[in-house]
């Protein structure tokens, strides 16, 4: 019998209960789709860094010994270490696709992840191991010859297995706006396979190495050395041919010595990373430069970043809907069960246990909410997620990704449940709680009492209309509470909507139109001579850039906790590349100091006139600089210095891009210390297109900004229709025609609508760019929402709020006066 009246129920009032369930399966498959992404990508990458052996410490040297890899193996915490030298190289075959380069006799800790082929052997000299991700960009197979060039030196391997990086979850090739995977490539190869004898000679020849350098990693020529003494000689007295011939006699593990290694990689036995520097410095004499864990390896802390980003939407948008779905349950319910009150007092007339009762009322939102949630996890498991899954597949590359289910799909599904039951309980306990007797009476009618509108100074002056639906918002706050938050919250998806589409434009801007304004960027290699760049300069004309990563700290002989991993950017001045202010506009460095970067300066609490200290990763030579300016970088963060100042404290300046307008530039791309040249309409088109995400956000957000104002503001209309009903139908016995019926509740709605829409206005803008910048601690934008986003916004959300008046006006229409006023309620 109460099944049967459920049933009917759930018809008499479908809007009220189609719109919980449509919340519920908004919210549970919201919540999904992006903790579905969080989830799914920690076990893909739990077992990928595993099977990976990912270290905990990166560290950083000018050169590395064997003695100090079993110093390092010796410490208790240390699980396992090894040697490595990286290098950035190109591939002149492949466009001169970026190379990251890793040459190791050993593969114990950050092991390549076999796609196809043979595992990486460090002993093979004739083989290579490149990324399976570019690999099927570029159309190369297992077998191929790989061509490798770097510093001037051109090698080819076969390529003996297609694999991936555990450091590289996230690639992108240095100067590109975009991660394009067919323009970057790690190789591994054995140390013992890289051309040192032809790599040395060509340093020689343009005089990168000197007879000092020789004499440094050459011990067996030592007595040589000695004889220049004897003569009156220095080693700088050594011709360039004289040295040529000098390295052809030395054997080819001598030669290696002038490839040191760059990198140690050591595993933890406890997990920690910078926790142990201490130790590991004294272990190794302090012979490093800098040592960083996870969490400043861009490969990896990139999709950290987004993933920490995607669980902050996914709590936050599910709260939202379930929010105004507990509204909807407790204003719908407390009006069926005052409605039903005499129905209630029957059934416990009859006999009927309050328990079966109060479980009956419970129903409609157990079975509603219930549906819903259920219809929201098959849809986030089945489609969204693994949708969302493959749109970030092109930026992160983690193998074995896939949607899986997880345990907590059910234990936020049960909480939503168990949130619209509550809901619905604190709506009826109150009626369930009265007598058999007094529920077969009529309710007594609420004493009359003057609202808090009435006492407004200009009260009597209000129109009809104006009194009455102010007095009935007054009789029903929690509607009201409920169409005023609803449509504050779909303002502000409204506003992301149609702001993050007026954004795009102004982001391009920033980037291209104040910060990189040339037309063409020239991508230098790491070979590139000082006197070859500025002779291209001079050809060319533009502003040579330096940009590359430093540690910064406040004080001198800092500890891991005050030292921070960021960017340094040496610009020339000339305007071509330049810095922006707090307020986004185009700012100039003081000469004599150092420009930081806002979000650096705030969490290192540096201040404009305070020093600090930085020294390149490369290099453990720190150096000191005055701060005279805090600048915005949108997505990069670290110091800013000019060249000139730069060249004053004696680190070495190597170039990494040159900035021109001349078209003459495109005619550089074969140069040899040349990696590649972009023009701005190439970049734009790549911003645009790694734009394509937010324009999907910006869809989804309008959508669900108008489904959440649509249900919000037709629920409140429909409670308020049926809690004046009554009201209604005196009104047209009286006279009043539907048409003014309905634009009193149009009003209502109307003025409802607008309160929300001011409370939600103020929010947009603060709240837009937190969602933006909460994607890593390297974003820091400063977007302002144009005026007319927020004028239509207001007008759609406004719209919204006209058109769902309308769909009362065939219930007005048809409204039963005798019906209604002959019987009681």
């Amino acid at each position: 019998m109460l099944f049967r009246k459920m049933l009917r129920e759930f018809k008499a009032n479908f809007g009220p209960f189609f719109s919980v369930f449509l919340l519920a399966a908004i919210a549970m498959m919201l919540f999904i789709t992006m903790e579905g992404h969080v989830v799914s990508q920690n076990v893909a990458r739990s077992k990928y860094h595993d099977a990976c052996n990912l270290s905990d410490i990166w560290m950083y040297g000018e050169g590395f010994t064997s003695d100090d890899l079993k110093a390092v193996r010796n410490l208790d915490f240390v699980e396992q270490a090894q040697l490595r030298m990286q290098v950035t190289a190109s591939a002149p075959k492949q466009d001169g696709a970026q190379v990251d380069l890793f040459l190791m006799k050993e593969n114990e800790v950050n092991t390549p992840y076999l796609i196809e082929g043979e595992d990486f052997n460090p002993d093979d000299t004739d083989g290579v191991w490149i990324a399976n991700a570019f690999a099927k960009k570029r159309d190369l197979h297992v077998g191929d010859a790989f061509t490798i060039e770097y510093n001037g030196v051109t090698f080819t391997k076969t390529i003996r297995g297609l694999v991936e990086s555990v450091e590289y979850e996230f690639r992108q090739a240095d100067g590109d706006a975009d991660t394009y995977l067919e323009n970057i490539t790690m190789a591994y190869m054995s140390y013992d396979a890289f051309p040192v004898r032809e790599y040395v000679t060509h340093l020689i020849k343009q005089e990168k190495i000197t007879a000092a350098d020789i004499k440094k990693h050459a011990d067996t020529y030592q007595a040589v050395f000695d004889k220049l003494d004897e003569y009156g000689m220095s080693v700088d007295d050594l011709s360039q041919d004289m040295l040529l011939t000098l390295v052809e006699k030395m054997s080819d593990e001598k030669l290696t010595k002038m490839m040191p290694y760059t990198q140690m990689v050591i595993k933890t036995t406890d997990g920690k990373a910078l926790a142990h520097e201490d130790e590991i410095a004294d272990a190794i004499n302090h012979r490093y430069s800098a040592m960083i864990d996870r969490k400043s390896v861009p490969g990896l802390a990139r999709l950290d970043s987004e993933l920490d980003q995607h669980q902050t939407f996914s709590y936050s948008f599910m709260i939202i809907f379930v929010g105004i779905a507990i509204l909807v349950i407790a204003t719908s319910m407390k009006r069926m069960v005052d409605k039903q009150r005499t129905e209630i007092g029957t059934m416990n007339a009859l006999g009927m246990k309050k328990g079966k009762i109060l479980f009956h009322y419970l129903s409609f939102s157990l079975f509603i909410s219930l549906f819903g949630v259920i219809a929201g996890i098959l849809l986030g498991v089945f489609w969204s997620c693994p949708w969302l899954i493959s749109l970030f597949a092109e930026y992160y590359i983690v193998p074995g990704l896939h949607s899986i289910f997880h345990p907590i799909y059910l234990v936020v599904g049960v909480a939503i449940v168990a949130a619209c039951v509550l809901a619905d309980f604190l709506s009826c306990k109150k009626l369930l709680k009265i007598r058999p007797a007094e529920a077969l009476r009529p309710a007594p009618p609420k004493q009359g009492k003057r609202c808090l509108f009435e006492k407004l100074p200009f009260w009597n002056k209000l129109s009809f209309q104006a009194q009455y639906n102010l007095r009935d918002v007054s009789r029903s706050k929690l509607r009201a509470f409920m169409s005023i938050i609803g449509t504050a919250v779909g303002m502000l998806l409204m506003l992301y909507g149609v702001g993050c589409n007026e954004l795009v434009p102004q982001m391009e801007d920033m980037m291209f139109g104040k910060s990189t304004i040339s037309e063409y960027q020239v991508k230098l290699s790491a070979d590139a001579s000082l006197s070859e760049v500025n002779a291209m300069q001079e050809e060319l004309g533009g502003e040579l850039v330096m940009i590359d990563q430093i540690e910064v700290s406040k004080v001198q002989n800092p500890t891991t906790d005050e030292k921070k991993k960021q960017t340094i950017t040496v610009i020339e001045g000339k305007g071509l590349y330049n810095i922006l202010d707090l307020d986004n506009h185009i700012t100039s460095i003081k000469p004599g100091t150092v420009s930081v970067s806002r979000k650096l300066s705030e969490i290192m609490k540096i201040h404009v006139g305070d020093t600090i200290y930085w020294h390149l990763y490369s290099k453990n030579t720190w150096y000191e600089a005055k701060v005279g300016a805090i600048y915005r970088n949108s997505d990069t963060q670290g110091i800013a210095f000019l060249k000139e100042d730069f060249e004053k404290t004696g680190a070495a300046y190597t170039p990494t891009l040159l900035m021109t307008d001349n078209k003459d530039a495109e005619s550089k791309k074969t140069l040899s210390y040349v990696s590649g040249v972009n023009s701005q309409t190439e970049m734009k088109e790549a911003y645009e297109k790694g734009m394509e995400v937010m324009s999907i956000m910006i869809f989804a957000m309008i959508l669900f900004s108008a489904v959440l104002v649509v249900t919000v503001l037709y629920n409140s209309g429909s409670l308020s229709f049926n809690e004046r009903i009554k009201e209604f139908a005196t009104l047209k016995v009286l006279g009043m025609q539907s048409a003014k019926i309905r634009g009193m509740l149009s009003r209502q709605n109307f003025w409802l609508s607008i309160i929300g829409i001011l409370l939600g206005a103020p929010l947009g803008n603060l709240t837009l760019n937190a969602m933006i910048n909460s994607n890593g601690e390297n974003y820091d934008y400063m977007l302002k929402v144009p005026a007319m986003d927020y004028i239509l916004s207001g007008i759609f959300v406004l719209i919204i709020s006209v058109l769902v008046s309308f769909l009362f006006a065939k219930r007005i229409k048809k409204l039963d006066m005798i019906e209604v006023l002959k019987g009681v309620e």
